[in-house]
């Protein structure tokens, strides 16, 4: 079997293999054993050498309250325009005019409407009282929502499962609530095959029973997604299949897990 023929699905599910995971799906000796080949590792003594050497994901640190004003101003965001027109301190815009807050960071809550339609709100302020005001009208409307989310999109309790690619696909990993990591080029994809990290590379997010915030670079910095928590029927729940289609496709550094809210 040639490098060519090694499906990033293969290449995953032997790195699970190998760290006892039980989402391994479908995977034979052979292509253990092929895989394992192409990185050079061919012995016991080979394969732990190579473990051991590969970079550590750093740990998720608590969450803290002061985190969603921690964003320096002096740090740039350059938007993508999304699929929708965006509502920004209460006017909308289409999607190209996001391009004139370049440079100015913007704080965005993703929603659906009454319909199921998604839509997008944003803030050039986020000030505590007042995004927790928008976020507490949202939640109460989330409530009485149907939402057009697909029935398959995962659905987490506690925690929040993020994707490197479109429509929950490829490799993923989990934040639990409470804990967040303030720099992602220091999370990794895994020892064996791929070392490189997470940062500007998740695509679809799950809907989670938590409140999540996504931001644009390290260290909470730059602009910021929020996401509200779901609190009804997990199918109808806040799964974003492509992030993309609100401007934030391959664009988080940074992600806070702040919990179920109470």
């Amino acid at each position: 079997m040639t490098t060519q023929q090694f499906t990033t699905e293969t290449r995953r599910n032997v790195e699970r293999f190998l760290a006892f995971s039980e989402h391994v799906g479908e995977l034979h000796e052979q292509e253990v054993l092929d895989v394992l080949r192409e990185q050079g590792i061919t012995t016991l003594e080979s394969l732990i050498r190579h473990t051991l050497s590969a970079p550590r994901s750093a740990a998720p640190v608590p969450a803290e309250p002061a985190w969603p004003g921690a964003a320096s101003a002096s740090e740039g965001s350059v938007h993508r325009p999304p699929s929708m027109a965006v509502v920004v301190d209460g006017v909308e815009h289409a999607p190209e005019d996001l391009r004139r807050f370049d440079g100015q960071p913007l704080h965005f809550v993703a929603s659906r409407g009454a319909g199921g339609e998604p839509r997008l709100l944003a803030f050039t302020d986020d000030q505590p009282l007042r995004t927790a005001l928008w976020v507490s009208s949202l939640l109460r409307e989330q409530e009485r929502a149907t939402s057009a989310a697909s029935a398959s999109a995962p659905f987490t309790k506690g925690q929040v499962q993020m994707f490197q690619h479109h429509n929950f696909d490829g490799d993923w990993f989990w934040l639990s609530a409470g804990f967040g990591y303030n720099d992602l080029t220091r999370v990794y994809h895994g020892p064996i095959w791929s070392r490189s990290d997470w940062n500007d590379t998740i695509s679809s997010i799950s809907a989670t029973d938590c409140n999540v915030t996504y931001y644009e670079h390290i260290n909470w910095g730059g602009s910021s997604f929020f996401s509200p928590a779901y609190t009804g029927n997990p199918a109808d729940g806040h799964a974003w299949g492509d992030l993309g289609s609100i401007g934030w496709n391959d664009r988080i550094s940074s992600v806070a897990n702040w919990g179920v809210p109470r």
